[in-house]
């Protein structure tokens, strides 16, 4: 007798936490999703969460401008410069059919940067209010290529300089040597 209450508790116990569980739906797409969305506009083809996001947060900076909400249209920003970069990568990876659509998707989301960087600009209250926070709409390819050059230049400045000082110091020897010889 203990021994089947027990089972039948052990059951039910079991069966309450299976039919409690919440099971995601599965979805399957049977086709070639290029095809599928060859009708769609491309603007919902590159609708993500952080599109959505960045958009959400240019509208409630436009509503109320203020350095909060500034600073959260830049972190979306830089959320989005994140996804182009992961895109990026996966384009330089992939090959064939994969990768003309995440390269299709790619230049829809560098168009979309740059023009909520463009609509985030044009904003009166983003002159005044954030001085500090500036939006760049150029790609990550383009901020590691400045980026480059920059660091190039730096590193020629540096060696011109010491160059100079070694030219310098060599000057300065030879008239040691000079004047110690006389």
């Amino acid at each position: 007798m203990y021994k089947n209450r027990l089972l039948i508790f052990t059951m039910a116990g079991a069966l309450g936490i299976a039919a409690c569980e919440r099971k995601a739906p599965v979805v399957i797409i049977q086709g070639n999703p290029a095809e599928d969305l060859a009708g769609v506009d491309s603007d919902a083809k590159t609708r993500t969460r952080e599109t959505n996001k960045l958009g959400q947060a240019i509208d409630e900076y436009a509503a109320h401008p203020n350095p909060e909400a500034g600073a959260e249209v830049k972190k979306r920003f830089a959320s989005l410069d994140g996804e182009v970069a992961e895109l990026e990568l996966f384009v330089a990876k992939s090959k064939g059919v994969e990768r003309e659509e995440a390269n299709a998707k790619l230049r829809n989301l560098q168009a979309y940067r740059a023009s909520e960087a463009a609509r985030f600009g044009k904003l009166p209250a983003n002159s005044t209010e954030l001085p500090g926070v500036r939006v760049d709409s150029r790609t990550g390819a383009e901020k590691a290529e400045q980026k480059a050059r920059d660091i190039g230049d730096t590193i020629e400045a540096g060696a011109k300089r010491a160059g100079d000082s070694i030219k310098e110091a060599a000057e300065r020897t030879k008239d040691a040597v000079k004047d110690a010889v006389q």
